[in-house]
């Protein structure tokens, strides 16, 4: 499903690349696509499971192309659709104009979701608004953000990750991505952000956001 927000801000786009879909909200989408999205997901992210359990359960020593029963059929799609249908829900109460996108097909984890916006700024924005839409200031981090800057071919891009400790004690790490391109009335800058507390798949959606960034595309200036 490709995503598209339209408002005061400028018009822009989602095209997800493979492994990626943009979750709809019923802001946008019809209830009937909304449900075809719900069951092709919920298919997409079973099937890739059940491929992990039958790969884990051969590597034990089990006959390879053993199946896994009904029974934890039934249990795997039960699981998988709350998630989804979590994740559905999640799409509706970000604020408008932000869009949640997720990543599929990660062993052993549902989809993970990321938060996609666009916003447009004057000629003379200065730099410091993106660095702190993407996380590089504020908040209260264990250690200092690390921030990696990006010589993009659409625009000049930033990479930060961070580390926060919440007031329980638990560990959050985020990475913010974000884009600025200069148009005729301005500058556009896309900010995409990603939290976790799942230090084991960091690397592997820190990739997949790097190729996320281009597939969001700005169509129109603000009005």
């Amino acid at each position: 499903m490709t995503g598209t927000a339209v408002g005061q801000e400028p018009t822009w786009t989602v095209d997800p690349p493979e492994w990626w879909t943009v979750v709809p909200t019923t802001r946008s989408e019809s209830a009937g696509a909304i449900a075809a999205w719900q069951d092709g997901v919920v298919e997409a992210v079973r099937r890739a499971l059940e491929l992990r359990i039958a790969e884990d359960e051969a590597s034990e020593g089990d006959a390879p192309g053993d199946e896994i029963s009904a029974e934890e059929r039934a249990e795997l799609h039960q699981q998988v659709a709350a998630a989804v249908e979590n994740l559905r829900t999640y799409a509706d109460e970000v604020p408008e104009g932000t869009r949640v996108v997720a990543l599929l097909g990660l062993r052993d984890h549902g989809p993970v979701p990321v938060l996609v916006s666009v916003a447009a700024g004057e000629p003379d924005a200065p730099d410091d608004a993106l660095l702190r839409a993407v996380g590089a200031t504020g908040g209260t981090p264990f250690e200092a953000p690390n921030v990696e800057y990006l010589d993009l071919p659409d625009g000049d891009g930033v990479r930060v990750t961070r580390l926060d400790i919440a007031p329980d004690g638990s560990a959050w790490l985020s990475i913010g991505l974000g884009r600025r391109t200069e148009t005729p009335d301005g500058v556009v800058d896309t900010v995409i952000l990603w939290r976790t507390q799942d230090l084991f798949i960091v690397d592997t959606v820190s990739e997949a956001l790097d190729e996320l960034l281009p597939a969001v595309r700005t169509t129109g200036s603000a009005t």
